[in-house]
């Protein structure tokens, strides 16, 4: 009577582990390459596809999908376009579609919340790698990209590296394993269940830490851990 039971419940398990995404660009080439890209992917599932934004806004609301990968011409000219998105689509991992990689639109794209930037020259194999490891937690860079971001940061410094050593030297040793773990763009909840701790005290390690390194939020602290080569993007 119950020798099915097993095997509904793994069934169930599988759907859970399935990745939602919403694909956004004004190009149906481009979106078609998008779909045939995650084809035979049996853990990625396409909600919708959208040729602009407002529509794509939409399909967030509506579906609520693990990752909208959209392109950054549907954004136009608005500085805080980005912002506004990722911040009306928090449960959602945006990756945006660009052929942009100048660091100061890298560091736009990192302050405002999305995940990463895939280039649009990179081959569409990629796409379900980069959506699984957004969906993890991590951020999706190009390398060459990433390492320009990082001399755009070194050439900026303005303080001397003595000063930088003291800050660093300051963080405590559980206070790292908070930042090693915010940097994999985990949240409180998350971090709290990694370390076995409460997320109030998570968030007491990162008032002390912004506070020892002078940041003002998670980014800027992702930012400064980048600038330092504490960490990869």
């Amino acid at each position: 009577m119950h020798a099915s039971w097993p095997w509904q419940f793994f069934s169930q398990m599988v759907l859970m582990s399935e990745i939602e995404v919403v694909f956004a660009d004004n190009h149906p080439l481009t979106l078609s390459g998008l779909r045939s890209a995650v084809a035979n992917q049996s853990d990625i599932k396409v909600l919708a596809e959208c040729v602009d934004r407002e529509r794509a806004l939409d399909a967030v609301r509506n579906h609520l999908p693990d990752v909208l990968l959209l392109s950054a011409e549907l954004l136009g000219e608005q500085e805080d376009a980005l912002q506004q998105l990722v911040f009306h689509s928090q449960d959602t991992h945006v990756i945006l579609l660009s052929d942009r990689m100048d660091p100061d639109f890298l560091e736009e794209v990192l302050r405002s919340g999305a995940r990463g930037v895939f280039h649009r020259e990179r081959p569409i194999r990629y796409v379900p790698v980069a959506i699984r490891k957004v969906t993890n937690g991590g951020l999706w860079f190009e390398q060459s990209a990433a390492e320009r971001i990082l001399d755009e940061f070194i050439s900026k410094r303005s303080k001397p590296q003595d000063a930088e050593e003291r800050k660093m030297g300051a963080v405590t040793a559980r206070e790292q394993e908070v930042i090693e773990l915010i940097c994999q763009g985990l949240k409180n909840k998350e971090v709290s269940e990694k370390l076995h701790i409460s997320e109030v005290t998570v968030s007491h390690h990162l008032t002390s830490i912004f506070r020892k390194l002078d940041v003002s939020d998670r980014i800027s602290l992702i930012l400064y851990c980048a600038k330092n080569c504490l960490v990869r993007l």
